[in-house]
């Protein structure tokens, strides 16, 4: 709800309320208590039993602990990488119906933020566990928090609060508070297109590595350095999450109208020039006759910048061109 709220604060006026009106949307096994952008961010965690969707929360990228060698592991059929992509493509699709999109958007508020916890993208493997402990649910601790994912998944106590939802007052305060403290520490800077959520993947299971196993022993209690740096470590993760929301949901939700330019040929060449949306595929086509009902794909552009240019060579017979974004 922390990243969702975030994100948030960082979308486009038409892009919230383009998310407003599909988190509006009915669907069966949502309720009342995930009626609005924040909560519905942990709707995927009260159904994924249900529907069966939880290898869709993590990614287990296999690093050794104490050189046992990772070769032989075999990684879920399915993963929050693949989840997010085909949640992106349904969200984006304008052949996607408004229920599926709804059911995708819930998707996408959850599992940015899973992918963002270093021990939803890992899994160590060791000698005493050869196979991988599981994103650290097999990595048992003493005191409070039973193993080292669940102490993660409460952010070494920054985020260890159960709210009941809907929100009350003092659990709206509690997440704005932190919304808050990540923001004044990590100020938001806006980046143009849809990442590659493997990259933030591979970054999770970078820190796993290098500060979540680092330390702490299987079986210790975690000390107050340990989870002081858990704590700093979540205020960033959260930042970075909420950010990426919201760049996410900025390039794919953006509604804009193209204006297509035709330039003056010249050299044999001509040239079509349109307003973009960063990150956004654009596809050029063609026919030779107005009346045909087959535009023939000629080629896809990404774009990079506000702006497109598309050169073609004149041939000897006519053509019509069209851009589909």
């Amino acid at each position: 709800m922390v990243v969702s709220q975030v994100a948030y604060n960082h979308l486009t006026p038409a892009v919230k309320a383009r998310c407003g009106s599909l988190i509006a949307v009915p669907l069966t096994n949502a309720s009342s208590s995930t009626s609005n952008f924040v909560t519905a961010a942990v709707w995927a965690d009260d159904f994924k039993s249900q529907l069966g969707t939880a290898i869709w929360h993590y990614i287990d990228l296999p690093f050794s602990l104490d050189g046992t060698d990772t070769s032989g592991f075999v990684p879920a059929s399915f993963d929050v990488v693949q989840a997010i992509n085909l949640c992106v493509s349904n969200l984006a699709s304008a052949a996607t119906t408004e229920t599926d999109k709804a059911t995708a958007l819930r998707y996408i508020l959850h599992f940015v933020g899973d992918i963002q916890q270093p021990l939803h993208c890992s899994t160590a493997i060791s000698a005493a566990h050869p196979n991988g402990d599981g994103g650290g649910n097999g990595f048992g601790l003493n005191g409070t928090y039973g193993n080292l994912h669940s102490l993660w998944d409460s952010g070494g106590g920054y985020v260890g609060v159960n709210l009941s939802r809907p929100l009350s007052a003092s659990g709206i305060n509690t997440i704005s508070n932190k919304v808050f403290e990540c923001e004044a520490g990590y100020p938001y800077s806006p980046t143009n297109g849809v990442q590659d959520p493997m990259d933030w993947a591979l970054e999770g299971q970078s820190l796993a590595e290098t500060v979540c196993y680092v330390g702490i022993t299987e079986g210790s209690t975690p000390s107050s350095t340990y989870t002081n740096t858990a704590q700093a470590t979540t205020k960033q993760r959260l930042a970075v999450g909420g950010h990426r929301l919201a760049d996410l949901l900025n390039t794919i939700l953006t509604t804009n109208s193209m204006l297509l330019v035709c330039s003056r040929p010249g050299n044999g060449t001509f040239s079509l020039s349109w307003s973009a949306v960063p990150g956004r595929n654009y596809r050029v086509q063609w026919k030779p006759q107005f009346t045909n009902t087959t535009w023939v794909d000629l080629t896809n552009i990404i774009a990079s910048s506000n702006t497109i240019v598309f050169s073609d060579a004149i041939g000897p017979t006519q053509r019509f061109y069209r851009v589909s974004q």
